[in-house]
């Protein structure tokens, strides 16, 4: 395959169309699987595409429970997608199970009353009892589940294999944020970004509930870390070496930053597995280099960092479910025997049970070979001593998780200055958490 390289305007340009037009068509012609014939039928709302995983999973699913009948509505997971899923739930749209994925948006749903106690199920179910009550990252409040996860997610960095060796570089095993930094201004050009965005550098630092202090009754975003992080990136955005912020709000990038990977006008990018399913479709992003992994950047000065990801895709079922029962039935299956069939998506079962090659293997897909480096995968994945974080602190936190969104992005698009962002930050967070009680 010939490779042509565009200017960075050229490609940013091109990209905003094409995410315009993918938004378009997500938000046209949502993927809905069709229920067969069922003396029973629920309702699910998830933020996978049903071809990447839900739809093959739905199939198994109602071969071994035929009474039982499911349609599935894909929900594109960004902000606008989120805001018609709460307005569904909100407005007394038949929804049984649901999906959520960030944790200001299951803190916000949950205590919305939009979920149900799954503990009385689990009661009967020894081996998710067992699992759920012994597993770091399933979270209960006095003794009630409102949700479980179904997939554990790991944080790591995506890198453009052919950029590395034209710029003479290797990645290393282990590395520090001022050496991801200096990786990323040497990468960058007149044609390539070094990187997409900074990784979390105060959650590498901080761990579990970082943004509060330690005793809950006040933001914490006074620590230096927060500062460290802001100016490391508008730094790089400042000097070309990251990617500009006000291209990622114009072509909606927050929560999917494939295209600007796949089109090589970045060569480090911070993600998960999820993202490897663009990778892996090479009809909707063509591309001709290999893919390769390093594990998160640390602190030079942390001796135990913590990793950005942990147990995540939390499944729930409505309050307002019209059929418990089967929807009990479907959770458990999409925890347990069905969690295999979202390998393809890009999703770790958090379930245990999953082998590692199995795992590889599904994540990675058929041409894994040709499109990865399966090894760096490997090492980065199953690497020991990885330490997740676990927040249990939740005042005010989707409040909160707007105003860090909004006052961020407009300090990285140079609107505000850093003092004014971080001032103003903490003051709206300690006012949310004050109002929460």
């Amino acid at each position: 395959m010939t490779t042509t390289r565009f200017s960075r305007r050229q490609a940013i340009g091109g990209a905003t169309a094409m995410a315009a037009g993918a938004a378009l068509t997500r938000t046209a012609f949502p993927a809905r699987t069709s229920a067969r014939q069922a003396t029973t039928t629920i309702e699910v709302w998830g933020g996978v595409p049903a071809e990447n995983g839900p739809q093959d999973l739905i199939d198994a699913f109602q071969v071994a429970h035929p009474d039982i009948g499911v349609n599935y509505t894909r929900y594109v997971n960004d902000d606008t997608g989120n805001t018609q899923l709460d307005t569904a739930l909100q407005g007394g749209t038949p929804i049984d199970v649901y999906f959520t994925y960030a944790l200001p948006r299951l803190a916000q749903r949950t205590g919305a009353g939009a979920a149900t106690d799954l503990a009385p199920y689990m009661a009967q179910d020894k081996a998710v009892m067992d699992w759920a009550s012994t597993t770091d990252g399933v979270t209960t409040a006095d003794g009630v589940y409102t949700s479980l996860p179904t997939t554990a997610e790991l944080g790591f960095i995506l890198a453009n294999q052919r950029l590395l060796e034209e710029a003479g570089l290797t990645l290393p095993e282990n590395w520090t944020f001022d050496e991801f930094q200096t990786m990323a201004e040497t990468l960058s050009s007149d044609s390539v970004y070094g990187t997409f965005a900074v990784p979390d550098e105060p959650r590498t630092r901080l761990g579990p509930n970082y943004w509060y202090k330690e005793d809950g009754t006040s933001s914490n975003f006074d620590d230096p870390a927060f500062r460290a992080q802001l100016e490391r990136q508008r730094a790089m955005i400042d000097s070309g070496s990251a990617f500009p912020w006000s291209d990622v709000l114009a072509q909606d990038l927050r929560a999917y930053a494939q295209t600007p990977f796949l089109t090589e006008q970045v060569a480090l990018w911070s993600t998960a597995a999820f993202s490897l399913r663009y990778v892996n479709d090479m009809e909707e992003y063509p591309h001709d280099f290999v893919t390769t992994f390093a594990p998160t950047p640390t602190p030079a000065d942390v001796a135990e960092p913590w990793n950005l990801g942990g147990l995540n895709n939390w499944i729930l079922m409505n309050s307002q479910a019209r059929q418990p029962d089967a929807a009990w039935t479907f959770i458990r299956y999409w925890l347990t025997d069905g969690a295999a069939y979202l390998l393809r998506g890009g999703k770790i079962p958090a379930f245990p049970g999953t082998s590692e090659d199995a795992i590889v293997e599904g994540i990675l897909g058929p041409d894994r070979e040709t499109l990865y480096d399966v090894e760096a995968f490997r090492r980065v994945l199953f690497a020991p001593d990885l330490r997740y974080p676990t927040d249990t602190e939740t005042s005010g936190i989707s409040q909160i998780a707007q105003i860090w969104q909004a006052e961020t992005d407009r300090f990285l698009i140079g609107e505000t200055e850093l003092d004014e962002t971080l001032t103003s930050i903490k003051q709206q967070a300690d006012a949310a958490i004050a109002s929460a009680g």
